[in-house]
């Protein structure tokens, strides 16, 4: 387990160390808090359009690093951990906090824009899942993994099914709106690759793809 503990977590560059940490952390301090009655993570952290719009601004990047429950918790964290221990690696920390960010913040723009009104909070890592999935596929779609009960797949392949696995679960828990917000999350991490990768064309006038190999067994 120790072993497994330095694979995952000490041997990341820091800042996915960091992001993991932070989505890992979240919801058990949100239990501590509410259980000691000593403060409230989501009233002050979690998503409400209307506290936004109030200037409540940090609200639409907090959000994402609270779950929705404990099974949210439970599962969001065992895909954060799977897909930062193979890009963390990708980005500077700085470019790699960037992305993330830029995932949750765009699963937020639709919530706040559309539902303005809407009582309660949102909260949840659905939207940063999204745009990990799309660079996980954008590095690595034609590396092969094993996937415990359904063989040798491609990243591609696994990708997608992770992604329709996760927006089953939002559907019926959240309900459509909240899934296409979500899926907002890996729109907008799409078009930060894809300009990326223009840029770097641009400079260099050939793809430059990440040609290391992937092989995960989950």
């Amino acid at each position: 387990m120790k072993k497994l503990f330095n694979n995952l977590f000490l041997s990341l560059p820091i800042g996915a160390r960091l992001v993991l940490l932070a989505y890992a952390l979240g919801f058990p301090l949100a239990l501590l808090g509410h259980y000691t009655h000593t403060f409230e993570l989501y009233v002050w952290l979690g998503l409400s359009p209307a506290q936004v719009w109030r200037g409540q601004i940090w609200r639409v990047l907090s959000y994402g690093f609270l779950a929705g429950g404990p099974v949210d918790w439970a599962v969001s964290l065992f895909w954060l951990a799977t897909l930062i221990s193979i890009l963390g690696r990708n980005w500077s920390a700085l470019e790699f906090w960037a992305y993330c960010l830029l995932g949750i913040l765009a699963g937020a723009l639709p919530i706040v824009l559309l539902k303005s009104e809407m009582e309660g909070c949102v909260a949840g890592g659905g939207a940063m899942i999204f745009a990990l999935l799309v660079a996980w596929d954008w590095f690595y779609r034609n590396e092969r993994l094993i996937l415990l009960g359904l063989g040798e797949i491609s990243v591609r392949q696994a990708a997608i099914l992770i992604a329709i696995i996760n927006s089953l679960i939002l559907f019926f828990c959240s309900g459509w709106f909240l899934m296409l917000a979500m899926w907002c999350g890996g729109v907008a991490g799409w078009l930060y690759l894809f300009v990326r990768w223009k840029l770097v064309m641009g400079k260099t006038g050939r793809q430059v793809r990440s040609e290391r190999v992937s092989r995960l067994e989950l």
